[in-house]
């Protein structure tokens, strides 16, 4: 007869947690939330204390059935839900549906038998103060949706929405755009002189740095004119050393991972899209088959914002080293900045064992798998290794009028390196150079150069710079860059470059004229700190919402009165409203103030002005007279000249 009722929220994790407790306990998974608010209507009493209406899942239907069933059998029920906020929402949520009476609540950052069994020696209560954080958070998000919507089908198009966070998100992606449409190139030149110790092939290059006779000021060559100049003076000129100067320069390894850096890596190294790497990063923290092991939790927890680690995993990750490398690879753990609004309350992301290497367990796992424990268990162990060393020399070379600098670095201990590997461009290798040396002369390189735009950002450099914004926290990173790509169609990605559409364009105009503050990151970072601030319980939830709903309220209404009527132009259709700007996917159009309930459009073009009709070559079927195209409604149809 088993102890208890054990609820988690996946299989997978049920069937690891199995392996270690046997049949002492009863291990059932509830397949994650089994309330949420309703999908049809607000389900939030904005008049009565922002009280939330939940509603049962319809598809967790028959698995409460299934757990009223089994809580009734146990003597006890264990909810032992991911350690967060969302974590802590699923047990008091089970609870609730449950009807459960006294639930002990349970955490573990990662599933191993040692941590399992510190925590049924240490179960608890449901933390309010991490369930009201959730709420807030969803309770807003819905009121944002459920409110800024029909605003935006009527000003854009039926069916697109408005987040909290997804809209500082856009806007970050337009703002880009806007910097990249008014950046002006600006030209300069480089010199370079190629040279070799006399009497030997290796070359190497040296770039102008400044004259001769003009201090250390850095010389800048702004067009073709100048460096040519330059080429004419430099004619017939000798080169020699002038001084060299070696120094030691070392390179320390990364933190561990956390959140927002593993999905940053997981972009640019693996090409794997954020959802897709915590999706995986799931898979390996909940357990994966490892044939006579049984499921094995690989990593722990995957949301976090700290890049702590255990004494223990330390110690042995520290033995593994040595180990496997010997003493002189040891290092010592820097401390890692910490980002806006980290709350420290997990470990970094780290392998379970650091003695499973991926390569030891590379069969049990699908390549995705194989490929993102590599990245967790490399990062992890080079970050307790010791940095790597290089010999870097800066030669100044006189030649002529001028100064040449060359730099090199070659390097002189690996560190880390032997288990990260080198992820640098080749380092220019010099050969070694004597003050007083004279050097062989094999040309001179001009070369125009132009002044770059800020790049687009990857979804990789989006959630760094949201993370350093304090936008949003590790469990959203993800969603949010789905909500604008798929959910919403706001921002599309070429190249792994995240573009505006024409109607994320319209919505973040929309928004900046109408709800600035929301789509402002400032004000949406300081609601993150009041939310962290509930869950640490120095804040209760209602006020948070409250100050918030007020002036969302505000806003709306001021948009909706301050509609404009774009044109003096009645509406053709109706002969009530006026034709209005508004935008589409197709594009922008000229629509009817009184959308939905007249739903006239005319076409515009890219530019917005009207388009002008083009007679076409084919006659009218019913009258003989050429046709004429023209743009009415959206997408484009054909009509009669006459």
């Amino acid at each position: 007869m088993p102890e208890g009722l054990i609820i988690v929220e996946s299989p997978a994790k049920a069937r690891t947690l199995k392996r270690f407790l046997g049949d002492r306990y009863d291990v059932r998974a509830s397949m994650g939330h089994v309330r949420d608010l309703p999908k049809s209507e607000m389900g939030v009493e904005v008049d009565d204390g922002f009280k939330p209406h939940y509603e049962v899942v319809e598809t967790r239907r028959k698995t409460i059935n299934e757990l009223r069933s089994a809580a009734k059998k146990d003597q006890e029920v264990i909810l032992a839900s991911d350690p967060d906020r969302e974590g802590e929402a699923i047990a008091w949520h089970l609870a609730e549906v449950l009807k459960l009476r006294d639930p002990k609540r349970i955490e573990f950052h990662e599933i191993t038998s040692e941590a399992v069994r510190r925590a049924l020696e240490s179960p608890r209560g449901i933390d309010m103060r991490l369930v009201n954080a959730q709420q807030a958070r969803r309770v807003v998000d819905r009121l944002v949706g459920f409110r800024l919507s029909p605003f935006l089908w009527s000003k854009v198009q039926k069916g697109i929405g408005a987040g909290r966070v997804s809209s500082v998100a856009l806007r970050l992606v337009v703002d880009r755009e806007e910097e990249i449409r008014k950046f002006v190139a600006v030209e300069s030149w480089t010199v370079d002189v190629e040279l070799s110790k006399q009497g030997q092939e290796a070359q190497f290059l040296a770039r102008l740095h400044r004259p001769l006779a003009g201090g250390d000021q850095k010389l800048e060559v702004h067009n073709e004119a100048e460096a040519q100049e330059i080429v004419r003076k430099l004619e017939g000129a000798s080169y020699r050393v002038v001084g060299v100067e070696q120094k030691r320069r070392s390179k320390s390894s990364n933190p561990p991972y956390i959140t927002s850096t593993l999905q940053q890596d997981a972009s640019s190294r693996l090409r794997m899209r954020p959802h897709v790497a915590m999706r995986i990063a799931q898979q390996l923290y909940e357990g994966v088959e490892l044939g006579t092991e049984g499921p094995t939790g690989l990593i722990t927890y995957m949301r976090t914002d700290s890049t702590r680690i255990s004494d223990d995993a330390d110690a042995k990750v520290k033995g593994w080293i040595r180990g496997q490398h010997g003493e002189k690879y040891l290092g010592s753990a820097r401390a890692a900045k910490s980002v806006p609004g980290a709350q420290d309350a997990h470990e970094a992301i780290r392998p379970t064992d650091v003695n499973r290497t991926p390569d030891g367990i590379r069969e049990h796992l699908t390549p995705d798998q194989y490929r993102l424990y590599d990245l967790i268990w490399r990062r992890f162990v080079a970050s307790r290794m010791a940095p790597a060393q290089y010999d870097q020399t800066q030669a100044e070379i006189e030649g002529g009028e001028f100064v040449f600098r060359a730099n090199g670095s070659v390097l002189a201990f690996d560190g880390f390196y032997k288990v990260w590997g080198r992820d640098e461009n080749g380092e220019n290798e010099l050969p070694v150079l004597a003050q007083g040396e004279d050097l062989d002369y094999h040309g001179l390189k001009p070369e125009q150069h132009f002044s770059q735009p800020p790049p687009r950002y990857t979804e990789a450099t989006l959630i760094k710079e949201l993370e350093q914004r304090g936008i949003g926290r590790p469990s959203t990173y993800a969603p949010i860059v789905q909500t604008i790509t798929k959910a919403h169609g706001y921002v599309e990605i070429k190249d792994r470059r995240l573009y505006p559409t024409r109607v994320g364009e319209a919505v973040n105009t929309l928004m900046v004229d109408h709800f600035k503050s929301i789509s402002d990151d400032e004000y949406t970072s300081n609601l993150e700190k009041r939310l962290d601030e509930v869950e640490s319980g120095s804040q209760e939830w209602v006020p948070v919402v409250k100050d918030f709903y007020g002036p969302l309220q505000r806003m709306l209404s001021a948009a909706e009165e301050a509609t404009p009527a774009d044109t003096d132009e009645v509406c053709p259709l109706c002969n009530e409203g006026h034709l209005v700007r508004k935008a589409s996917r197709f594009g922008p159009f000229m629509g009817c103030s009184r959308y939905p309930k007249c739903k006239f459009r005319r076409a515009l073009t890219p530019d917005g002005e009207a388009p002008q009709p083009k007679l076409l070559d084919e006659p009218c079927p019913t009258c003989g007279v050429r046709r004429v195209r023209r743009l009415l409604r959206l997408p484009r149809v054909q009509v009669h000249q006459a």
